[in-house]
């Protein structure tokens, strides 16, 4: 039935010609999508495959904004026909004289109903509107229904910053209203699995993505109305025990929404509306995918449904140099340590619109945001693997950085680094009075195969290994008794400061690496120990948190990973398949948050058990020399050097405090138009800067000259990289 709002004069107009119903569509478990009669129109419904009503739907939804207030009207279907592969369906909605023409083509593809929408405006009006499809799933709470949104909501509210889009706090202060931008995902999907473990999804199989130098300035989130908004929304209304979900287009966002920074405090309690203006010859086009499917896992669930949403848009690999990124990398990394007070190190921050590289922060820090050994590290890799005519410079700068942190005391740790100035101990994060196991796990880690790679030269390094074993056997002391360890400890007294254990397997790779060194059981024994903790800890059904030192005990990709790393690191060890399986799990979680990210960890388990997971583009990645190329829906293969050395650390870590992707900072040297905000004070044509097209001091490849020299030292080399000055 139509609820109509009087205010607008809406009306849907209704076909007079006898109208058949259409044959029903049946899902890959059995569940049916079928249309069925609503009064004069008609409407759809998912039955179960026992013939269980699961989900009513009314098929068109819009709503109409006149400058000020919003109203909704819904529709069912006016006229529908049958068709070879399924049915066509028709509705009219008459906004001010102008009508709104739906024509609805449902199809059968793979055991998967397939919506393709064409919206076509006939008649002007002074209004605006946006349209969508719903669907309403009744009995269900919050609490029963496990949400999937790619790299956002993994599951219920438990692991999410309770202010955050799809956080608690949009349940208990507000109406319970999750709409989320489809460019905001890695895949344009919304997913869920019920407590009888039926599932049902949406994906949008024609994402366009194009948005307006306004939209993507919008930090206050204004309303606006552009009929260049080329975006969708996926929605999920939760209240009362009813569900109803869908995608609108174009796409809005609220009850939450973002400033333009997530965290901390960029959450904004507002809506983001977006519409199309109500113009003659104006058309909407979207398709959708629709699954209904039973998974005897969360896990299983979630990582089934992205897979065929990654087979169904089936991304292009935008391949690059990956070999250049390196050098060029690593080239500029000496330039950029400063020699104070007999140390050598990186500050954590510079200001990248200051001529002289002003310091923002004048620390040199280790761990998860200076990354000062994982540096060092890298450059001794070079040195060693790669030797050039840098390769003195690089192994000099590797052994100044490692000295100066060697006089930290770490039992119990005093800092996460150094003032560079003064060279007293600092913390990594302003405002935190504490130090993080992640800085250290991931700082002594990459000591350890710092170590073991100049062991392999012939060169003995007493002084690192002291100061490993030094916080290695004191960490082991905080160990709990199931194998955990605290997050967080306050500096100089080792007391704790954040007992949860959801981070423990940051510990796992240094203690292996420990276990490599010495050949003394206590390391692995409490890997070991660490790994089962953390995999009977919620790993095992997929939920991974706990990645970040500045957002405590969330879902992270950060998690995944670096619980893929220790798994990896204990299968080494130990030759015991049963980490390999649990890397497999890790993957399949990271997998959505930040699709190729994992192409070297998916080979690297590939190449040890024979599983084939890792697909043919992402395994491409890697190899230098591959020309570029463009992508289907760019943030499905955010075109990283991931993990160029697999078991390495990867450039991405070692430069994720100092900017953007490599893809978003090469942009403005690319050579094809493309639809974004203007970056590194270049005008938002689309195209060349007038003195790039000149072409850069190394020809060829100005987007990487350009893109390296900002994710390591902002926009003052970046221009310079770039323009050839």
């Amino acid at each position: 039935m139509m609820n109509k709002a009087p205010a607008l004069a809406l009306i849907v107009l209704l076909s007079n010609s006898c109208m058949k119903k259409p044959e029903k569509t049946t899902f890959r478990n059995g569940a049916t999508l079928a249309p069925v009669r609503q009064g004069e129109l008609f409407g759809l419904q998912i039955r179960s495959n026992r013939d269980v009503l699961l989900a009513t739907s009314r098929p068109i939804r819009i709503e109409v904004f006149d400058g000020e207030k919003t109203e909704t009207v819904y529709s069912g279907y006016s006229e529908m026909k049958n068709t070879p592969a399924g049915f066509d369906a028709k509705a009219e909605v008459v906004v001010d004289g102008a009508k709104l023409i739906i024509a609805d083509r449902w199809s059968l593809r793979n055991r998967a109903p397939m919506l393709s929408r064409t919206l076509t405006v006939e008649g002007n009006s002074s209004k605006a509107f946006m349209s969508a499809i719903e669907f309403e799933f009744a009995g269900h709470t919050r609490q029963e229904v496990g949400y999937f949104v790619p790299g956002m909501i993994y599951g219920s509210t438990d692991n999410l910053t309770p202010s955050a889009i799809g956080g608690k706090e949009l349940y208990e202060k507000g109406g319970g209203a999750l709409w989320i931008r489809e460019d905001r995902m890695p895949a344009p999907l919304m997913a869920f699995r019920f407590d009888a473990g039926h599932s049902f999804s949406m994906l949008d199989t024609r994402p366009n993505g194009a948005t307006t130098l306004a939209d993507a300035h919008d930090t206050a989130a204004q309303t606006m109305v552009d009929e260049n908004l080329r975006f969708g929304s996926f929605f999920a209304e939760h209240a009362a025990g009813v569900l109803k979900t869908g995608f609108a287009y174009p796409g809005s966002e609220g009850e939450t929404t973002y400033q333009g920074n997530t965290y901390p405090g960029g959450q904004l309690r507002k809506w983001r509306k977006r519409y199309h203006p109500i113009k003659d010859g104006l058309v909407q086009e979207y398709a959708l995918r629709l699954n209904s499917d039973a998974y005897p896992s969360f896990q299983s669930f979630y990582s089934t449904e992205y897979q065929l949403a990654f087979a169904e848009l089936n991304p292009q690999v935008n391949h690059q140099d990956i070999e250049l990124v390196r050098n060029t990398m690593l080239s500029i990394l000496p330039g950029l340590a400063v020699g104070k007070g007999g140390k050598l190190g990186l500050p954590n921050w510079f200001d990248a619109t200051d001529p002289g590289d002003k310091w923002v922060e004048g620390k040199a820090i280790f761990g998860f945001t200076g990354k000062n050994l994982e540096v060092a590290y890298l450059l001794l890799h070079d040195a060693e693997k790669h030797p050039g005519e840098n390769s003195g410079l690089y192994k000099r700068t590797a052994y100044e950085i490692i000295a100066s942190f060697l006089d930290l005391k770490t039992n119990p740790p005093v800092g996460e680094g150094y003032y560079i100035e003064e060279g007293n101990p600092a913390l990594a994060i302003p405002g935190h009075p504490c130090i993080y196991l992640r800085s250290y796990g991931d700082g002594m880690k990459v000591l350890a195969k710092a170590y073991l790679l100049e062991k392999e030269q012939g060169e003995d390094n007493p002084a690192w290994l002291a100061w490993m074993a030094g916080f290695g056997n004191w960490a082991l002391a905080q160990q709990y008794g199931d194998g955990g360890f605290p997050r967080a400890w306050m500096p100089g007294t080792g007391e704790v400061f954040a007992p949860s254990p959801a981070s423990s397997y940051n510990m796992i790779p240094f203690f292996c690496k420990m276990h490599e060194i010495t050949k003394e059981d206590k390391w692995l024994e409490a890997a070991i120990k660490t790994g089962n903790f953390s995999w009977e800890s919620g790993q095992r059904e997929g939920r991974f948190v706990g990645g970040t030192i500045d957002n405590p005990d969330v879902l992270d990709k950060e998690a995944g990973t670096l619980s893929l790393e220790a798994y990896l690191e204990l299968f080494e060890a130990t030759q015991d398949r049963k980490w390999l399986h649990r890397a497999e799990v890790a993957a399949r979680f990271r997998k959505p948050g930040y699709i190729s990210g994992m192409f070297q960890w998916l080979e690297t388990i590939r190449g040890k058990s024979g599983m084939n997971l890792c697909p043919r583009w992402a395994c491409s990645l890697s190899r230098p020399g591959i020309p570029s190329s463009t992508t289907t829906w760019p943030s499905m293969s955010m075109n990283m050097p991931n993990y160029t050395n697999t078991r390495a650390t990867s450039i991405i870590w070692m430069s994720r405090k100092y900017c953007s992707t490599i893809q978003k900072a090469c942009w403005p040297c690319r050579a094809e138009p493309i639809n974004t905000a203007p970056r590194a004070g270049f005008k938002s044509t689309g195209r060349l800067p007038p003195r790039a097209e000149k072409g850069c001091t190394r020809a060829g490849s100005p987007g990487w000259r350009q893109a390296t020299s900002m994710v390591f030292a902002g926009q003052r080399i970046l221009m310079k990289s770039c323009m050839g000055n």
